[in-house]
């Protein structure tokens, strides 16, 4: 089926975009295979494991969690370093319209930040097994399901270049945190070494609300400032109206779906 959102040529059935040769998923398939991610990641961590946990001591996982942590460092400076030579050789704000082997190549930077996006979500798993339930907020849950949609709509749906930043600026914070997380689950004799904290709090609460009024809203976003050729601007300016439709009606039934959930447990 078609997606509504753009005119794609079908090739034996999919929809397959101008992007010379490049097949991508269509909005149905990129919607269905989001909603069984979401919908596994929702009932393990607000149904499963807290009655998996309910007449259990919570685990400490301490070498776990700092293997987690070191991980997800690396993981996150190997984006920065991705998305950093990214922009470096093509800028902050690219309009170039990648098609064939070249938008291959840009797939191929920017899955590192899909699989990450996926990764993140054992931040609530591990969360439940340790019964910090009081971490395990509306916010963060629905942080984690936002992102993973934006991910899925930017790799599998709609590939392209124009928010690499939004990637190293999610990348960088996502160092910082976990290092923060990683030094703080040696111990309280390590907290000498994380007085930074407060100043971690800002950085995150000052990218949320870039991310959210970047991808979302048209008043904030490198569509609006950039000044593409004129062979290009038709497809940045579409890519925007597809990201923004799809994110937003997609979290729309993420809060849905989250509220008769949290009624329903």
């Amino acid at each position: 089926m078609a997606s509504l959102f753009d005119q794609p040529l079908l090739q034996n059935g999919k929809e397959s975009r101008d992007l010379s040769t490049i097949q991508t998923w269509t909005f149905e398939e990129t919607f269905l295979g989001l909603a069984v991610v979401i919908l596994s990641y929702l009932f393990l961590v607000l149904r499963l494991l807290p009655n998996f946990m309910k007449n259990r001591k919570p685990f400490q996982l301490k070498n776990a969690l700092l293997f987690y942590n070191i991980f997800q460092v690396a993981f996150a400076s190997y984006a920065v370093f991705l998305y950093t030579r990214y922009i470096v050789k093509h800028g902050v704000i690219t309009t170039r319209c990648p098609k064939g082997e070249d938008l291959k190549a840009v797939i191929s930077e920017i899955t590192p930040y899909f699989i990450a996006k996926h990764i993140d979500l054992l931040d609530t798993v591990f969360f439940v097994l340790r019964k910090k339930e009081n971490q395990v907020t509306f916010l963060h849950v629905f942080h984690h399901t936002l992102m993973l949609t934006w991910a899925w709509f930017y790799q599998l749906y709609y590939p392209a270049d124009h928010f690499v930043v939004v990637g190293l600026i999610n990348s960088f914070v996502h160092v910082l945190m976990y290092a923060y997380y990683g030094i703080s689950s040696l111990g309280p004799e390590y907290a000498k070494y994380v007085w930074w904290k407060k100043h971690l709090t800002k950085v995150q609460l000052s990218q949320s609300t870039n991310q959210a009024d970047g991808p979302l809203d048209g008043e904030w976003s490198p569509m609006n400032r950039a000044t593409p050729h004129r062979a290009c601007k038709e497809q940045v300016l579409q890519h925007a109206a597809v990201t923004k439709s799809s994110t937003t009606t997609t979290n729309i039934l993420i809060l849905y779906l989250l509220k008769h959930l949290l009624e329903f447990l």
